[in-house]
């Protein structure tokens, strides 16, 4: 499977959770700005049809040859605003996601058949 296919897919399949209500947020796969710049384009229109919001945020937590990109994918502002406070309060999702735990969390009773069920069971919990 081409490169950028794969990743437009598990965004589509991010956003098509965060729309149903299975997630307030998500972050796309790690990025690097090779990738990030081939998608950006493609990814947020991806993302605004599916009525979301999207944020780029370009990983400075980590040495330099770890660093990457994602997208944050949302719903509403008040969700992306819990996201960038924990941010501004030092947290990394790179190093850590448990402080993101609640804007993170995926919630079974809102969940729907979309084909993020396929990648939420590649990546257990604690990978």
């Amino acid at each position: 499977m081409e490169k950028k296919s794969f990743i437009l897919g598990m965004i589509t399949a991010f956003c098509e959770c965060v729309a149903a209500g299975c997630k307030d947020l998500a972050l796309s796969p790690p990025l690097s700005r090779e990738d990030y710049g081939m998608v950006a384009e493609d990814a947020t229109r991806l993302i605004e049809k599916h009525g979301l919001m999207a944020y780029h945020e370009r990983n400075e937590d980590l040495a330099a040859e770890e660093r990457f990109e994602w997208i944050v994918i949302t719903r509403d502002q008040d969700t992306l605003a819990a996201y960038t406070a924990l941010r501004n309060l030092g947290y990394s999702p790179a190093k850590s996601l448990k402080p993101f735990e609640k804007v993170l969390s995926y919630q079974p009773a809102k969940a729907v058949k979309v084909k993020y069920d396929a990648y939420r069971e590649l990546f257990p919990i604690g990978l």
